[in-house]
């Protein structure tokens, strides 16, 4: 592989590189947003009415132990949330949760809807997932030939990223079957730990998947295991802080989906907005200098 020095500032003040930056925007989610609203409504309806539920189970159970004895736990200092407790309310079991009757049908209607919109959810992961390999692997082509004096346009960067898809599919595919292999050796000791175990977990697989597109660009290797143990042995702070950045990203999106109902729409369209540009840059230039041996 030949030398590269990428110069971050200097890429990101290049007009070729916003431009296809906001093209991939453009592409990816702001003209899918449209068609995905009736879900993020729907998924943060049904987290909704699953925080009311857990708030009723707590009023309810708490409300029943301070009728056991009032005085005594009274002068203990114990006091209920009034808000969510309805005593004359008919009340149902479900799991590990004591609700009301009423709450829980909308609960079950909601996630009814949220079953319908399912397929089309699918649609959209296959197409945010083909289309950021493409934009990603362009990216990261055009700023390779940027720091080189390059002073084509975006169609040959665009061209390359569609040309290399199917092998960035098949890598893919193949660092997901590796990273479940270790995944499930470690499965105990990731359990133990509950969710933390989990998220560190997540920034500690994430890279990987991130690091496919450059692993690829330089080495040309379909399966690019070896690539990316290389990277993550050589530059383990560049890899964990690139894992970390990725966790946080997706935590903030997720979040940001399930209190739609609160935010509303436009702001869940800015905050995916701008979710998008992140990871965009992380996937591109983050991984690019990661992959070179940098600390970004």
């Amino acid at each position: 592989m030949d030398t590269v020095e990428v110069n971050l500032v200097d890429t990101l003040r290049n007009q070729k590189f916003i431009s296809l930056l906001l093209l991939a925007l453009l592409v990816t989610y702001v003209l899918p947003f449209p068609f995905m609203t009736n879900f993020f409504h729907d998924y943060s309806r049904v987290k909704e009415l699953r925080d009311d539920m857990i708030k009723e189970h707590n009023a309810i159970v708490c409300h029943r132990v301070l009728e056991t004895d009032p005085d005594f736990f009274s002068s203990q200092g114990m006091k209920c949330n009034d808000k969510y407790y309805r005593p004359d309310e008919e009340t149902v079991s479900t799991g590990e949760l004591l609700v009301y009757a009423d709450t829980y049908g909308k609960y079950l209607e909601a996630k009814r809807e949220l079953r319908r919109d399912l397929p089309g959810l699918k649609v959209f992961a296959i197409l945010v997932f083909l289309l950021s390999l493409w934009f990603g692997y362009s990216l990261i082509d055009l700023t390779v030939k940027v720091s080189s004096g390059y002073e084509g346009g975006l169609l040959g960067p665009l061209l390359a990223g569609l040309h290399s898809l199917p092998a960035l599919v098949a890598s893919e595919a193949l660092v997901f079957a590796a990273m479940f292999v270790l995944l499930t050796v470690f499965a105990v000791p990731i359990a133990l730990f509950g969710p933390v175990g989990v998220l560190v977990a997540g920034f500690i697989v994430s890279p990987a998947f991130t690091l496919v597109i450059p692993a690829y660009y330089f080495a040309r290797r379909v399966f690019p295991i070896g690539e990316i143990w290389r990277v993550a042995r050589g530059n383990p702070g560049g890899y964990l802080s690139l894992g970390l950045g990725l966790s946080v990203v997706e935590i903030l999106t997720v979040v940001a989906m399930g209190y739609t109902l609160s935010i509303g729409l436009g702001v869940l369209f800015l905050v995916i907005l701008a979710a998008g540009a992140l990871h965009y840059l992380l996937g591109s230039l983050g991984s690019l200098w990661v992959y070179l041996g940098h600390s970004p």
